[in-house]
């Protein structure tokens, strides 16, 4: 009986850093929003912060992939990791005029991508819920900052 309380216990711990980690990682995308919206000073330049963030957090998104993928017999995964990425690169470095709306499209593809099931692994509900918040949130509040700029 210890161990499957001591599991159960790992896994709540885990998924309230989890939790934490991923509400944290909302901060720069939210901050950035209200600066560029309420006419800011400071609104060029968080656009330019928000618009790197994006493209590391998609990066990363992108960069898990490879471990769900390593860990299935799907490697449909890899590629569409590698291309999609090298998509994302593209928007930032020649549209960037556009990257804050295409970086909201990237972050609901990529979510829309993880909800088949064929090429990804089943996630908790709990993590279904967050991710989903996340992704809205993030998506939201880059579509804010390219149609306030």
């Amino acid at each position: 009986m210890g161990t499957t309380a001591s599991v159960a216990s790992s896994q709540h711990s885990s998924m309230t850093v989890n939790r934490a980690l991923g509400y944290a990682g909302l901060v720069p995308f939210v901050f950035a929003a209200l600066l560029v919206a309420s006419a800011s000073p400071h609104a060029s330049l968080a656009t330019e912060l928000v618009g790197s963030y994006a493209l590391t957090i998609i990066c990363f998104l992108y960069g898990s992939w490879w471990g769900m993928a390593q860990s299935s017999a799907v490697r449909t995964t890899l590629l569409l990791s590698n291309t999609l990425l090298l998509l994302a690169l593209a928007l930032y470095l020649f549209a960037r005029e556009w990257w804050p709306l295409a970086a909201a499209g990237l972050l609901v593809g990529t979510w829309l991508c993880e909800q088949n099931r064929g090429l990804f692994p089943d996630y908790a509900s709990q993590y279904r819920v967050m991710r989903t918040l996340l992704t809205l949130i993030a998506a939201s509040s880059m579509a804010v900052v390219q149609l306030a700029a």
